[in-house]
């Protein structure tokens, strides 16, 4: 709307002189403050004044609230007579703002003041912000658990790794948060029990909020151009619409409570759990898009799709790529005439290692032709290569008769070399470690002396 602004404006409960200030050299530069939220405080243009403002808390106060209580009205009431007009409130916080040059003090009574903010905090804050950490916790569990079963394929993907740390980033800020406020809360006690006022924040301290700030916007942008050229800008677009979504499902549900004049209490349970059903509705909608078209996948074209009939009653689709790899099949098995091979490759790189993965996939028949796969994984860090070791060496309980057993490191000149048994018969599976970089190939039988020159030219001496 034209003659207003929206700002961005991040406050503390702890740190309100600060935000009376900073609305007072708006004003003095045209901007008054109309609304404000959690995200957006809305500001009118005019003409510049000296307005004086104060930033209050009333325990009674709720974004839930059907309307003003009396004890609130009384507060007002109170405020008007001595000259101070109300400006808006949200929560537990109210602003107002006074013209004269030198108005009368909001509130003179510096400890009540003080366990009044120390009542607000108690009743809304902190459980937020402990909720908070305990759902970044969580989700950093997740992450964890996700990392155990799989450590390369985790470290190997920056879309596991920005998560992590984001969630990690966002997990400190608010215990930074949290234990700020413990310390404002011990200061202040002493100095208004030596007979002075609540202690204000130093600059660093606003600061320090503000480099978090920076850290998570800046980390979290980069995150998004990272994953824009992995899917595709529909996808990429109901990922960034999801917390919009919810953030208006959450106002709209609050406003329209607020109106039927429900309870607060009524209308905080039934908000949240409209957010959560509403959450998960869309999560089934992207699974739906997901299973109906490809919203995520922004691989290049170097494909052809063909329909493969898989017996008499069922086909399905398949992607055959053409991608340049650096071993074939037809390296190892000679020239063939089979014409549905799929060549793909998939390079991944991480500040922990870089991850080269190859296949060449038959589709699926009684008289397909061999198939070969094969990673490459250059490591950075030793921890890295052990973990590497851990998992490829791993036996799944899917493959209880199947073992690695040590192979003789002069065949394909490695420092530690594996190959997979089922009972005692060798199978076409190898492990191979060089010095920082592990080769784990995997072929349709075990390889031959030919073969294994084959594979040393093309694969191992090639990187």
């Amino acid at each position: 709307m034209k003659g207003r602004v929206r700002r961005i404006v991040r406050f503390r409960f702890d740190d309100y002189k600060y935000l009376e200030t900073k609305l007072k050299k708006m004003a003095a530069k045209g901007l008054f403050l109309q609304e404000c939220n959690a995200f957006f405080w809305i500001f009118r243009k005019g003409k510049p004044e000296n307005l004086t403002y104060a930033v209050t808390y009333f325990s009674e106060g709720s974004v839930f609230n059907p309307d003003i209580t009396d004890n609130q009205q009384t507060y007002f009431d109170y405020a008007e007579a001595a000259g101070w007009n109300f400006v808006t409130q949200w929560g537990q916080m109210q602003i107002f703002c006074s013209e004269d040059a030198d108005p009368v003090p909001f509130e003179t009574d510096e400890r009540e003041m003080f366990e009044n903010i120390k009542l607000c905090v108690k009743k809304s804050f902190l459980p937020s912000l402990i909720t908070l950490i305990l759902v970044f916790s969580l989700g950093l569990a997740v992450q964890f658990s996700a990392f155990q079963q799989k450590p390369i394929d985790f470290l190997a993907d920056y879309n596991h790794l920005a998560p992590v740390f984001m969630l990690l980033l966002a997990i400190i800020s608010e215990v930074y948060v949290l234990l700020d406020y413990f310390i404002w809360c011990r200061r202040s006690e002493k100095s208004i029990t030596s007979g002075g006022l609540c202690m204000k924040r130093s600059k660093s301290a606003r600061m320090i909020d503000m480099v978090f700030t920076v850290v998570l916007v800046s980390g979290f942008i980069c995150f998004l151009f990272h994953i824009a050229f992995e899917i595709k800008w529909l996808g990429l677009l109901l990922i960034i619409m999801q917390i919009p979504v919810l953030i208006f499902v959450f106002g709209l549900s609050i406003k329209y409570l607020k109106k039927k004049q429900a309870a607060v209490v009524f209308n905080r349970i039934i908000s949240c759990g409209v957010v959560g059903i509403v959450s998960v509705a869309y999560l089934v909608f992207l699974l739906f898009l997901t299973m109906k078209f490809d919203i995520w996948s922004n691989q290049d074209s170097d494909y052809r799709t063909i329909q493969w009939q898989m017996n008499s009653t069922e086909s399905h689709q398949y992607r055959l790529y053409h991608h340049e790899i650096p071993l074939t099949c037809e390296d190892l098995y000679g020239e063939t005439e089979y014409e549905y091979y799929s060549y793909e490759k998939d390079i991944d790189k991480t500040i922990f290692l870089t991850r080269s993965s190859y296949r060449q996939d038959s589709l699926p028949a009684k008289d397909a032709p061999p198939e070969i796969g094969y990673d490459v994984l250059e490591t950075k860090f030793g921890f890295v290569y052990e973990l590497a070791k851990k998992q490829l060496l791993e036996i799944p309980k899917w493959r209880e008769n199947s073992s690695f057993e040590i192979i003789d490191n002069g065949i394909f000149g490695t420092v530690e070399a594996y190959q997979r048994y089922f009972e005692k018969t060798p199978m076409g599976e190898y492990v191979l470690f060089f010095e920082n970089r592990v080769i784990a190939l995997e072929a349709s039988e075990p390889l031959t002396e030919e073969q294994v020159l084959v594979v040393k030219e093309k694969l191992v001496e090639r990187y």
